[in-house]
């Protein structure tokens, strides 16, 4: 095991060392001691701030990890010429295809088949959003705010009526 130090937010000038495998157990690691509170913060670690949990300038989340080991593959491979925006649309577009024919002539899909084939969209999906200069957890965001406001609980609760016949 190697050791990694760990900087967990913007406002909280903490590093936390922890021992893993490679850089991503380490992430994971440092947010399940933060989850089960085994991370003891006292008034020194603030600063008249609200705790930022995640400031991607700081903290490497399992997300950028995957993001970067994506990257490096394609660019390992010299890929990156073949993943135009369009190209990587109809990528998507083929692999939702074979996630849905997972479930072609039953619900009952094979979970394993299910769990390449979403990887596969969420795979695309990601390097589009990379190609594009976008941030998937900000588009995601953006979209969520829009789709609460289109589908308020108190319209929406239980029925699946699309948003304008609410």
């Amino acid at each position: 095991m190697k050791k990694f130090d760990v900087e967990i937010t913007e406002y909280l000038q903490k590093t936390i060392s922890v021992e893993a495998d490679n850089e991503a157990d380490a992430v994971v690691k440092v947010e399940e001691d933060y989850n089960k509170e085994k991370i003891v913060l006292d008034s020194s670690d603030f600063i008249d701030k609200d705790i930022e949990i995640y400031n991607p300038d700081k903290f490497t989340s399992k997300l950028d990890l995957l993001m970067q080991r994506i990257d490096k593959f394609n660019k390992d491979r010299d890929w990156d010429q073949f993943h135009s925006p369009v190209n990587l649309a109809k990528s998507i577009s083929i692999e939702a295809n074979e996630l849905l024919e997972c479930y072609q002539w039953n619900d009952n899909a094979n979970l394993e088949d299910v769990k390449e084939e979403l990887a596969d969209v969420m795979n695309y999906c990601l390097q589009m959003s990379m190609v594009l200069g976008l941030d998937p957890i900000d588009i995601m965001n953006k979209k969520m705010d829009k789709t609460e406001k289109k589908y308020p609980v108190e319209k929406a609760k239980g029925v699946s009526t699309k948003y304008n016949k609410l």
